[in-house]
């Protein structure tokens, strides 16, 4: 939608060149907001740790083997190491973000004696709920963000599209036949 306005205004101020412009200019900017809207890892993470917990694993070796499944997470890595050194419930303390959430509830169900595999569940579901959350309110958001393309672009041509023939029609009959 941002690429065909940006590609729209473009067309108005600079013809041709300034709607290509226009459009590369929207899909740059198209591209950012993707990249600074990236999937966590934390889903599959926790995928991977219902799997190792359910297969009778230690938290400890579950987490370890998270840790080597996202080699690309470094606070993952540094929970699994901290954990390995002195205890999942240190591992806490110098994480931040979900992750700290994940380890302080991993935490209190180990020393509570709580079923991991339940609360690691219920982390999933968490995390689906919210993303579905997400994506009604951008989808209930969408009417009320077309409004402004489909009065600015589509409405126009509309009214030409109904009007000119009948324009022309009455500057013909006033001014007689065009030549």
């Amino acid at each position: 939608m941002n690429v065909l306005i940006a590609a729209s205004a473009g067309l108005a101020v600079a013809g041709m060149p300034g709607a290509l412009l226009g459009a590369c200019l929207g899909l740059a900017l198209h591209a950012r907001g993707r990249l600074r809207r990236a999937p966590s890892p934390l889903r599959p993470a926790l995928i991977v740790l219902l799997i190792e917990l359910r297969s009778g694993r230690s938290v400890l070796g579950a987490l370890q083997t998270v840790a080597a499944a996202f080699p690309g997470d470094v606070e993952l890595a540094r929970a699994a190491r901290v954990a390995t050194i002195s205890g999942l419930t240190h591992a806490v303390l110098p994480m931040k973000g979900e992750l700290r959430g994940i380890l302080s509830q991993l935490a209190r169900a180990q020393k509570s004696g709580a079923a991991l595999g339940d609360t690691v569940r219920a982390m999933i579901e968490a995390d689906i709920a919210s993303e579905k959350a997400t994506r009604v309110a951008r989808s209930r958001a969408l009417p009320v963000r077309l409004m402004l393309p489909i009065t600015l672009l589509v409405l126009p041509g509309l009214v030409l599209l109904l009007y000119a023939p009948s324009m022309l029609r009455l500057f013909e009959d006033l001014s007689g036949p065009f030549s």
